[in-house]
């Protein structure tokens, strides 16, 4: 149960005689509000390990809000489970709240990646943000954020390195030590959180990974790799993901493949006659400069499936995920400069702390139901259309497809 101060009424909150130190020292005394950013595709003990030790560091009146990518990842693929069932397993394995990622910052680069979660749980109230990284020294963390804040724009010639690893090269020159976390794709995304944080002040806290690495194709510890997970979900092998899922999550999976909806695979050919029409509309280019758009065109135009485009286009200089998610924006309609930030905030699913939160926001517009986006401010139409389309265009590619508006008919789920 929830403390009976967290019930604060919106009146009291606004009273006027009600000074903003006090209010700070009233806000200083609710429970903490901590922010996890993460994909869950699929949740695994990793996750549930995550959740459990941040409330630990926090007090088990914690409230976790998670913000997880849709149903496109940041690798530049489609999720292997609906967002609202990966919600689900969530909210059943520790977490409170879960809100989506904008679509156009879970298709980013990891800067946009981090900088539209974090501001989305800053817009939400969150106080801290817990992260797992290679290493639990923050010290460390924040000082590669800061080097990298420190250095000036990337220009001109990289050596035909990707962006990433040029800016790797850079940082060791003046850190090495902080230089050497960005080998980790899990602390290369923690040092991209702490350097959101310089405009979205929020608490770090880092809690260090158990088991086996990103990607790893073997477990370790107890503990798998969301990808090697991925593939045995996909190949019908959820047996072999039994000992390195919450038990809720298998229920989950196994009722979601009864259903005709998992799992879920990036479709090929169709993919490709949206880029294929993309190129056609003058709609493939990015704005870069540095030969990349005019390799993706050439790419798209003689490819016969989405992952031949993707091994035609990628190089050293332009590695396979960066592709991924340039051709899966392309085909979706994202443009090159939509804004990773968030404008409003879409709930998948809830616990009842996690209720009592969202009935105290005011700040950014809450979506509970789709059905009642309409409704809201016309500025904001396009980016909720283009959410519907990708929902249904996801829903095509389940093994039983649906028909169109089903993204209207969806409800969070809720964990009494």
């Amino acid at each position: 149960m929830l403390p009976v101060f967290w019930e604060i009424t919106e009146q009291f909150r606004l009273n006027g005689a009600l000074t903003r130190a006090f209010y700070g020292d009233l806000m200083n005394s609710l429970p903490p509000v901590c922010g996890i950013v993460a994909e869950y595709n699929p949740f695994h003990s990793g996750h549930m390990f995550h959740i459990r030790r941040t409330r630990e560091s926090l007090g088990g009146d914690a409230v976790i809000v998670c913000v997880m990518s849709g149903n496109f990842v940041q690798r530049g693929d489609f999720a292997v489970l609906d967002k609202y069932a990966r919600a689900e397993t969530a909210v059943r394995g520790g977490a409170d709240l879960v809100l989506e990622l904008p679509l156009a910052a879970a298709l980013s680069s990891a800067e946009g990646f981090a900088r539209g979660a974090v501001a989305l749980l800053h817009g939400i109230g969150c106080r801290y943000l817990s992260f797992g990284a290679e290493t639990a020294d923050i010290s460390l963390v924040q000082q590669a954020a800061e080097a990298l804040n420190a250095l000036p724009p990337a220009t001109g010639n990289r050596s035909g390195l990707s962006y990433a690893a040029y800016r790797q090269q850079e940082l060791a020159a003046l850190n090495p030590a902080a230089a050497a976390l960005l080998a980790s794709p899990n602390n290369t995304l923690g040092i991209e959180y702490c350097r959101a944080l310089r405009d979205f002040p929020m608490q770090p806290l880092a809690v260090a990974r158990r088991g086996a690495g990103h990607d790893e194709a073997a477990p370790a510890d107890g503990f798998a790799s969301a990808s090697l997970l991925r593939g045995y979900l996909r190949e019908g092998g959820e047996e072999r993901c039994a000992p390195y899922l919450p038990e809720s999550s298998i229920e989950v999976w196994r009722r979601e493949k009864a259903r005709g909806a998992a799992p879920v695979t990036l479709p090929e050919s169709a993919m490709l006659t949206l880029l294929r029409a993309a190129l056609f509309r003058g709609a493939l280019a990015t704005g870069s400069a540095d030969g990349f758009d005019e390799r993706c065109a050439a790419a798209v135009y003689s490819a016969v499936s989405f992952s031949d485009a993707v091994e035609k286009a990628q190089t050293r200089r332009f590695p396979a995920a960066r592709v991924r998610r340039t051709l899966l924006r392309a085909a979706l309609g994202i443009s090159p400069d939509a804004s990773p930030l968030p404008s409003y905030a879409r709930v998948l699913a809830f616990s009842s702390r996690g209720r009592t939160l969202l009935r105290r926001q005011d700040g950014l517009p809450l979506i509970v139901k789709p059905v009642t986006e309409k409704q809201l401010p016309d500025a904001l139409q396009p980016s909720l259309r283009l959410d519907a389309f990708a929902d249904d265009l996801f829903g095509l590619a389940r093994p039983a497809p649906l028909p169109g508006g089903e993204h209207y008919r969806k409800t969070p789920f809720y964990l009494t």
